[in-house]
This record gives structure tokens, C-alpha cells and sequence, in this order.
């Protein structure tokens, strides 16, 4: 998360070093990129492929690597986060959010399961407001209330718009939504975290239990032998997600979160071409209002946050 970059987001960013927005937009936009292939890759893997194998071999890849890069740069001792019990919470809540968007990547097209799953500024307010106790105004009350109007739309429960429901039906549709709810917990629980916490150690224990989840899963069921095709993906899915990371994490030392964070959407746009160049999907007309409709509220509210404003 992928995406909203469902499972992706890195922890809170470090301070800006360089006053060079243009390149901190381009680094944002190119990781969005990098989130999106991600996405279209784990999609390709799991309409053949148990989500639980892709999620553990991904992980152990993700995992492995971090672990070489920080044992170059000597620093394993990073590793020791100071504040366990939210790492832990935020570990926790990113492998449901994994589990929950990959199979809803394999049961729906990807950019359906991307535009619902951006309502996740919503939910992280409502979390903010009711776990933090940040003030929030009638506009973002309202826009908050606008952004689950938008969620209506693109369910399409029952056909009650449109009188044609999506052929996977609006309980699939619910997963991104369940995605959503569990990345705003992530995000909230993110800012309780101590800020000499080094990224790639809350990297690695995110997606460590990712991969333990993920194999934990697998032996429950039938393990499928992946094939050299399968492992290719797997690595490139990989490759993907540490670049996005990494993309991300460089955009916010060129230029503050609130004129990047908006740079995120842009991969609605990359899935929405990935979806009709690998598997023809065209967004039905109330996926793509209720997905725009979305889009809009959590942009406000990312604005109005960006401003210090309720």
C-alpha cells in the first residue's frame, strides 16, 4: 500500500535539508511510481499465488537487504528502537493493511482498490482526534464527511446508483476500506514514535513481521513451489518497494511534507494506466467520481493540516 501506498508509507520523515522543492516533488513522484509497479506486480502474483507466500517472500528479500545495507554502513545497533510498544502497534497494523490489500488486489483492478483505500487521511484524522486529541474545525469536519461521501460512490453497494454493481461486489470492496482504516492507525501511531529512531530499523521490523505473518499464513494452507517466473516477481516487487521507500524518505529533505504529501495521489493515476495497459480494466463512471471525490478531501485536509488550521 501498497497503497495509498497502503503498506509503503516510511515512518515520520526527517527534517528538511535543502531547499530544493522541484527535485523533493520529482523524488515523490517517481516513488509513487516505484509504489505502483509494486502494486501491479504483487496483483500479477496473487491471482495465481497464495498472499500469504508473496507477503514472506517479499519480506525476507526487504528484510535481508536491510540488513546488509546497515551492516555496510555499521550501524546494526540502530536496530534498538526506544519506543517498543508503538513499533509495535505500527508493525502490527501495516501487516493486516499488506494482507487485506493484496487480496483485495487479487479479487478487484487495481486502481478501485487504490482510490478507496486513499480515505486513510480521514480516518487518520478521526484516530488523531479521538486518540490524540487534536481540534479539528467544521471544514475538516466536513471534508471528512465528504471523503466517506465519496466512499459511497465508488462502493456502489447494491447497484443503488447505477443499478450495476462491480462484479467483484461491494464486500470486496470493503477490503481497501479495512486497508485504509488500519494505515491511518499506522500513521497516528507513527507520530508517537521517537524521532532517533532510525528508519530503516522501523523499516525492518515492519516488514519482519510482515514476513513472519505472511509464512505463518502460507504453512496454514497449501505452500505452492514458485517457478522462475514467480521468484522474478517477487524480487522485483521487492525492488519496488525498498525504491519507493527510499524515494520517499529523500522527497521530504527537499521539501516540506505538506507540499509533498499531495504528490502521493499521483499514483491513482499511474494504477489507473497500469490497470488498462496489463489488464484492460476502465473505472466504471462511479469509481471514478467517488474515487476524485476522495481524492479531493484527503487534499484539504492534508492542506488545511499543512496550514496548522482545524
Amino acid at each position: 500500500m501498497t497503497g495509498p501506498a497502503p503498506p509503503n508509507i516510511p515512518a515520520p520523515p526527517r527534517p528538511v535539508t535543502s531547499d530544493r522543492p522541484a527535485r523533493g516533488m520529482a523524488f515523490a513522484v517517481f516513488g509513487s511510481l516505484l509504489l505502483t509497479l509494486n502494486d501491479s506486480v504483487a496483483k500479477l502474483l496473487s491471482e495465481g499465488w497464495p498472499v500469504g507466500e508473496i507477503m514472506g517472500l517479499r519480506g525476507t528479500v526487504i528484510v535481508t537487504a536491510i540488513l546488509i545495507i546497515m551492516a555496510i554502513r555499521g550501524n546494526l545497533s540502530a536496530l534498538r528502537i526506544q519506543n517498543k510498544p508503538v513499533m509495535a502497534v505500527r508493525a502490527l497494523s501495516i501487516t493486516a493493511a499488506t494482507f487485506t490489500f493484496l487480496t483485495a488486489l487479487s479479487l478487484m483492478p487495481i486502481a478501485d482498490a487504490l482510490a478507496i483505500a486513499f480515505i486513510s487521511p480521514v480516518f487518520a484524522t478521526l484516530l488523531a482526534i479521538a486518540i490524540l486529541k487534536e481540534k479539528v474545525g467544521w471544514r475538516r469536519w466536513a471534508a471528512m464527511a465528504i471523503g466517506f461521501v465519496g466512499v459511497f460512490i465508488a462502493l456502489n453497494p447494491g447497484g443503488l446508483l447505477s443499478g450495476e454493481p462491480a462484479p467483484y461486489g461491494w464486500q470486496v470492496a470493503m477490503l481497501p476500506v479495512v486497508t485504509a482504516l488500519l494505515i491511518a492507525v499506522r500513521d497516528v501511531s507513527s507520530r508517537r514514535l521517537v524521532s532517533g529512531d532510525d528508519s530503516l530499523a522501523i523499516m525492518f521490523y515492519t516488514v519482519l513481521c510482515v514476513a513472519v505473518a505472511g509464512y505463518a499464513t502460507a504453512l496454514g494452507g497449501e505452500w505452492v513451489m514458485p517457478g522462475d517466473f514467480e521468484i522474478g516477481l517477487v524480487l522485483a516487487s521487492a525492488v519496488f518497494m525498498f525504491g519507493a521507500y527510499f524515494f520517499q524518505i529523500e522527497s521530504f529533505r527537499f521539501a516540506p511534507v505538506n507540499l509533498v504529501a499531495p504528490f502521493r495521489y499521483v499514483s491513482l493515476l499511474f494504477a489507473t494506466l497500469m490497470g488498462f495497459l496489463i489488464w484492460g480494466d476502465v473505472p466504471a463512471w462511479n469509481m471514478a467520481l467517488g474515487g476524485a471525490v476522495i481524492v479531493a478531501s484527503g487534499l484539504f485536509i492534508w492542506w488545511r493540516e499543512g496550514r496548522g488550521k482545524a
